[in-house]
């Protein structure tokens, strides 16, 4: 025994030391002799110290062979092994065994936190007897049983909220992976983007966004108003030509197809069976179609507006993510190439973006663009009038034209004229780029899509205020029906020329490129020109839903046939954007015209229809009413003698009805978007002042890396022995002791640096 200033040092070697113990920082690491315990105690290890935790009981130490040493270090004072008395030998408690059972329990506790095999690997390194070392395990297994158990009862709901969002979690992974597994055409965006670019896929894009669109809304109406209408139809007695494919008239009359087919009455095929009000049915579908276009618009300009506004990859072009990152996964042939496609379209999207930001023009070339730009914004204003005045005075003598003739082929007079605009006038607007010659091209397509979004809504507005006002009000029919007629044909006549220019105008411009006058060569795809068809074609479709339910059928087709037709031709017919630019904020773009003027337009058109004009008196579901909106009015009545659809009167009158509601509401979103807005914008200067600092950083480095060059070359030419003895030492020496030696000579740079830049 030693004295109480003095211990004993035991240094054993082991080969390995289980994870779960953390070595102890301590200079000295030493351990105690082992004290005689009684043969009915149980030996556990632990330390004495109350101030050293659980996790300092060990501390590791590499010799030169790689070995660890594993050190046991107490005060004499300190026990070695922790003695748990039975109670037959002792009666009470002693302050030593006290204070031992206490440091057992931490050790216990320690233990059981580990994972199962750094616990085995700690009890096996125990420098105790197997009989030792086997009651504590089982006294530790038995602590997190009981521990276990606790936790079980006491976590158990939120146990079951982790198991809900771990299912939820997969059940979401799951879901997108077969989403993106069964996504249309993806392949074929892949091969467009790598060849034409961003840009040109854009429209793509849009395209399958907009085919996505009218699903939903055929799966709503064809589920709660077609279906029901067809377990009531009667037989139509009508013969069938074929002229009906492209009059809309005829047949298809008194088909599911228009709105003068439904009935007003309850569908109800049992006695004791649940009705169906097809007048509810009718309004409230139509209705929740538009209200999911609401928020889907909004929500989808919102995720592209933050995804490519807002993003970092703005300001630093993402030539990191080019030129760094390649998927070692893409390892078929044509995969790579496609892979090398898409990258090398990227950086040359990037690198013109960058060359056109740079381009400064003198005040004569500003002044003759500026001019060219404001000839060219007279001539298109001036075009556009001139077309819509001449659908107006079609539109007002149509009526008689149609009287006048008896032949069916004179109702597709309207649709030609106006399809004929809508394939000329862009053409048209087209051409002033030979005058206007935008340094972005991006600048280009924003001004031919503005200048096209303000003649094709010019031309629905004109024919809206045609139909609710000379058709609606003029017409003894049923003018539901022939609204949905007319709109009909005019999507079918803008399918067919659309058609018919990808199919032969593409293909002779390309022949007239490639055979005939050389110089012109093959053109470029026109993103505006055929972005605003799409946009025009979806504006009918909404307005349209209305009287003539199965639309989104119809433009579901015509979108699925447009896309493997834009497809080939572009392959065949069209050549890469001569001026590479990134299109990322186009689709943003595409909605926002979709969402304004195009969709608030269908809003403000079908309010007028419904709670202005009066239905037909023959046909459709609402026959027999003031107005289309008193269906509602009628139901609410009903639901108020009801005492347990009272709630559902009080959301009516104090929310749908209320106009206080939807101006709060309105204050509410205006608020919301103009703090979005903001937050916005100082994400964009932070993101800018966070550029420059890197920016200036660099330049703070290359300085500073100057100056040390300068500092060297000074002392080598004050000193040049100095250095021709250092490399002659460096030659002898080798490349081993280069790092070695140069470590003091770049010490003496940052003295003499300091010395005379005390400042810096």
């Amino acid at each position: 025994m030693l004295s109480g200033g003095q211990v004993n040092e035991i240094i054993v070697e082991v080969e390995h030391v289980p994870s779960g113990i953390q070595s102890h920082p301590s200079s000295s690491q030493i351990v105690p002799e082992k004290t005689p315990v009684n043969s009915n105690s149980i030996l556990v290890s632990s330390i004495s110290d109350s101030d050293v935790t659980d996790s300092q009981i060990f501390s590791n130490r590499n010799d030169k062979k790689g070995k660890q040493l594993l050190q046991f270090a107490t005060p004499l004072k300190e026990s070695f092994a922790l003695t748990l008395h039975n109670s037959e030998n002792t009666g009470l408690d002693t302050p030593h065994t006290s204070h031992e059972n206490i440091q057992g329990q931490k050790l216990i506790e320690s233990l059981i936190t580990m994972t199962s095999r750094d616990r085995i690997k700690a009890i096996r390194n125990q420098p105790r007897t197997m009989e030792e070392k086997r009651n504590l395990r089982k006294m530790v297994d038995k602590e997190k049983s009981k521990k276990s158990r606790r936790i079980l009862e006491l976590n158990c709901c939120a146990q079951c909220l982790n198991s809900i969002s771990l299912a939820y979690r997969r059940f979401k992974n799951n879901l997108s992976e077969l989403l993106n597994s069964i996504s249309l055409w993806q392949k074929t965006l892949k091969v467009i983007g790598g060849k034409f670019g961003t840009s040109v896929l854009s429209y793509f894009n849009f395209l399958r966004w907009l085919l996505k669109f009218n699903i939903f809304s055929f799966i709503v109406t064809f589920s709660f108003i077609i279906i029901p209408q067809l377990t009531v139809m009667e037989k139509n007695h009508l013969q069938f030509t074929g002229l009906e494919f492209l009059t809309g008239a005829g047949y298809f009359t008194n088909t599911v197809m228009y709105y003068g087919f439904y009935t007003n009455s309850t569908i109800q095929h049992d006695n004791s069976g649940a009705s169906y009000n097809m007048q509810l049915a009718y309004i409230f579908t139509i209705g929740g179609c538009l209200v999911v276009c609401f928020f889907s618009l909004l929500f989808s300009m919102a995720r592209y507006f933050r995804n490519n506004f807002i993003n970092p990859h703005i300001y630093s072009r993402g030539i990191a993510k080019l030129i760094f990152c390649w998927d070692f996964t893409v390892t078929h042939e044509s995969a790579v190439k496609l892979k090398q496609k898409n990258l090398s379209t990227e950086i040359r999207e990037n690198l013109s973006e960058i060359l056109q930001e740079n381009v400064k023009l003198t005040f004569n070339q500003q002044f003759i663009r500026f001019s060219a730009h404001v000839a060219a914004w007279v001539v298109s204003s001036g075009v556009a009038i001139t077309c819509c005045a001449a659908v107006y005075y079609l539109a007002e003598n149509n009526l008689q034209f149609l009287a006048n003739h008896s032949n069916p082929g004179a109702v597709l007079l309207l649709p030609f004229v106006v399809s004929c605009i809508n394939l000329v006038v862009p053409r048209f607007y087209s051409m002033f780029r030979l005058v206007e010659r935008y340094e972005m091209p991006r600048h280009e397509v924003y001004t031919l899509l503005i200048r096209n979004i303000f003649l094709k809504i010019s031309i629905i507005g004109i024919l809206c205020y045609y139909w609710l006002n000379t058709v609606a009000l003029n017409s003894e029919e049923c003018w539901e029906t022939l609204i949905g007629q007319e709109i009909y044909r005019l999507l079918l006549m803008d399918f067919v020329f659309s058609l018919a220019d990808s199919l032969l105008g593409e293909f002779l411009r390309r022949i007239i490129g490639m055979r005939l006058i050389t110089s012109l060569g093959l053109q470029e795809f026109d993103i505006a020109r055929n972005v605003l068809e799409l946009i025009y074609a979806q504006t009918l479709v909404w307005i349209g839903t209305f009287f003539c339910p199965l639309l989104p059928f119809i433009q579901m087709i015509t979108l699925f046939i447009m896309f493997y037709v834009k497809n080939i031709s572009l392959m065949m017919n069209f050549q890469p954007p001569s001026k590479a630019w990134r299109a990322s904020q186009m689709m943003t773009f595409f909605i926002f015209l979709l969402f304004f003027p195009s969709f608030t337009g269908v809003l403000c058109t079908l309010a007028i229809t419904i709670w202005r004009l009066k239905p037909s008196a023959d046909c459709g579901p609402f026959r027999g009413l003031s107005f289309f909106i008193e269906s509602i009015y009628r139901w609410i009545n009903t639901l108020n003698q009801t005492p347990s659809y009272l709630w559902v009167v009080w959301i009516y009158k104090n929310l749908i009805g209320s106009v206080h509601f939807f101006f709060i509401l309105t204050l509410i979103v205006l608020i919301i978007t103009y703090l979005y807005w903001q937050i916005t914008e100082g994400r964009k200067i932070m993101i800018r002042l966070l550029h420059e600092q890197i920016i200036n950083e660099g330049k703070d480095k290359m300085f500073l890396i100057d100056k040390l060059i300068k500092l060297q070359g000074m002392e080598k030419r004050a000193n040049p022995t100095l250095f021709t003895l250092e490399r002659r030492d460096l030659e002898q020496w080798g490349p081993q002791r280069v790092r070695q030696h140069d470590a003091p000579r770049d010490l003496r740079f940052r003295q003499s640096f300091q010395e005379d830049n005390p400042k810096a």
